[in-house]
């Protein structure tokens, strides 16, 4: 058998990249749209957090990947590095009994010898299939983290309609973020626990510039021009179909009125955008999460699990049960 080359990315791979990319996830996928280059270069050029991608290769052709989404995170006081594991894949022409789950491990436990460790990534993370999961779980160290829940509000009633809040109080469409985006979380930091920054350079990242998706982006400024307050939602899939998926609320827990504000807004787009239902997740211990079943989310389980592998003994997956902020901003899922 041929020898793979299992090493880091190198200027030049992104085609072969891109073509296995889409050979691997259409055939499982008949509503699947290809993903372009342009796709590419947005999801590992030019993230603000860097890059996390090796490969297998043979005859110079990019036959499997393992591959993460970095983000800057405030833990403990200072910032580190979570990364999103995304994109895993072996082409079909190289799985089998004799090189099909160890090619894959391979070249994930390469990736992990660069990245992870208590002065790189401090925890790799994400909602793998099951198929993956369980070669993870056996041969890689992923553990549970938890089984994912998510919010949702159905709209086909009236319901309850939440208020403008007072009349100081303006909510916006935002074109672009600047500096106060930052200023916004860090008003929030103390109750997020740890959390992805949401600067400007990640949120017009991950939102504003996203080659495919358009979302929604809701904000709430006072008389003074501030903003207070923050939410991004798009419609898509997720467990059901047609549902307007909040993808990030960052609010201060201490200002409500914001939230009602904002949540409003965000209602009227969900049924201006025809959608069924909007959905979100929260964490669980958050006051946020009890605010939104009191105005109509109901918690419903899904077929998701959030796993993830450590590398820095204060990532300790309980702890992090009880004070990670994460949303579908944080994820590729919406």
């Amino acid at each position: 058998m041929e020898a793979y080359e299992i090493r880091a990315l190198r200027p030049g791979d992104e085609a072969s990249i891109v073509a296995t990319f889409n050979h691997v996830f259409g055939a499982r996928d008949p509503a699947f749209r290809p993903r372009t280059l342009e796709e590419w270069r947005w999801a590992f050029e030019r993230n603000p957090a860097g890059q996390r991608v090796f490969l297998a290769l043979q005859r110079g052709e990019v036959v499997a990947q393992y591959a993460a989404l970095p983000m800057r995170v405030w833990i403990d006081g200072a910032q580190r590095v979570f990364a999103q594991i995304v994109d895993s894949m072996v082409h079909p022409a190289h799985r089998g009994q004799r090189h099909g789950p160890s090619l894959f491990v391979d070249t994930a436990r390469a990736f992990f010898s660069q990245h992870g460790g208590p002065d790189r990534d401090w925890l790799h993370y994400g909602w793998p299939i099951t198929a993956v999961q369980r070669i993870g779980e056996n041969h890689l160290e992923y553990d549970t983290l938890r089984t994912q829940l998510v919010l949702v509000r159905d709209l086909a009633g009236a319901g309850h309609r939440p208020g403008n809040g007072p009349g100081s109080l303006e909510v916006v469409d935002v074109e672009r973020f600047d500096v106060q985006a930052r200023w916004l979380w860090d008003r929030c930091s103390d109750e997020l626990g740890v959390s992805a920054i949401r600067d400007d350079s990640y949120l017009n990242w991950r939102f504003v510039d996203h080659p495919r998706n358009s979302y929604a982006l809701h904000g709430v400024r006072d008389g003074a021009g501030v903003l207070r307050g923050l939410c991004i939602a798009r419609r898509a899939d997720f467990v059901q179909r047609n549902l307007w998926c909040i993808a990030e609320w960052l609010v201060p827990w201490a200002e409500r009125d914001v939230g009602e504000a904002l949540l409003g807004r965000t209602l009227d787009s969900a049924r201006a955008a025809r959608a069924q239902a909007a959905a979100m997740i929260l964490p669980e211990w958050s006051p946020w999460h009890r605010w939104f079943q009191e105005r109509g989310f109901l918690a419903q389980p899904t077929p998701y699990r959030t796993v993830a592998r450590p590398f820095h003994p204060r990532c300790d997956l309980t702890r992090l049960r009880s004070c990670w902020w994460y949303q579908w901003g944080d994820s590729d899922l919406v």
